[in-house]
């Protein structure tokens, strides 16, 4: 289900859902061979197309970040706010927000966040997508980023998937391990038509999701504003 907030008589549908990438990364080495790694990466995305590539950093988030970021976020402060907190400490919010490792047991699922340091190098693939980030924390003795990057908005659909799988197939190709799945399975087939087929189903489903919200809202006097009505992708694969 999306995220739904409600500003005076317009009901404001968040980018929740839509197609999406998830990835994991691994690396094993030190903190030096990362960064070297990385900065390989980073020259390489600039011979792609992406919108943005930003530096390789390294942060170290103590137990004072950690308690701070928590302290914003129970005592539900603004976004604003608690991002502003982090900058002044050379912190992203997506750091923070993925930060930690989950645990499961039961029903039941919470994340557990220790101090520890993060290399990473931001990555934009185009407008209307989100941000292909790399986040790499140590958990149990290597460098683990788990992140992952909606294309479902994007304006040129097409190009800014296909720059996150051609990252993913770069750090394969550099010795990391990656893990996959790719919404619009395009990673597994390497088939545009079957790419096509995701996306159109996708935007046909959020879609028709919004039309049924919508005529809901008007019945109550209400307007919705979803990125949807903005970016409906389609593709046309040659051979449908």
């Amino acid at each position: 289900m999306p995220d739904i907030e409600k500003k005076g008589n317009t009901i404001l549908e968040q980018r929740t859902m839509g197609l999406t990438i998830h990835y994991t990364i691994e690396y094993k080495g030190t903190v030096k061979q990362l960064q070297t790694k990385l900065e390989k990466i980073r020259q390489a995305c600039r011979d792609l197309p992406f919108e943005e590539v930003g530096e390789v950093g390294t942060v170290k988030i103590s137990q004072a970040i950690i308690d701070l970021w928590n302290y914003h976020q129970t005592r539900g402060n603004s976004r604003e706010e608690r991002d502003a907190a982090m900058k002044e400490l050379g912190i992203t919010p997506w750091q923070m927000v993925e930060l930690g490792e989950w645990k499961h047991e039961g029903n039941t699922s919470w994340k557990v966040q220790k101090p520890t340091t993060m290399v990473s190098l931001y990555l934009w693939p185009g407008e209307g997508c989100e941000s292909a980030e790399l986040n790499f924390q140590r958990i149990r003795g290597k460098f683990v980023c788990r992140s992952f990057c909606k294309t479902q908005y994007a304006d040129e659909f097409v190009k800014c998937h296909l720059l996150v799988v051609q990252l993913l197939d770069i750090l394969k190709a550099d010795g990391f391990q990656v893990d996959v799945y790719d919404e619009g399975e395009y990673w597994q087939t390497r088939d545009m038509k079957v790419l096509g087929k995701n996306i159109n189903e996708s935007t046909a489903l959020i879609a028709g999701f919004l039309g049924g919200l919508k005529s809901a809202a008007e019945e109550k006097g209400m307007v919705v504003d979803s990125p949807i009505e903005g970016c409906k992708n389609i593709m046309k694969v040659e051979g449908d």
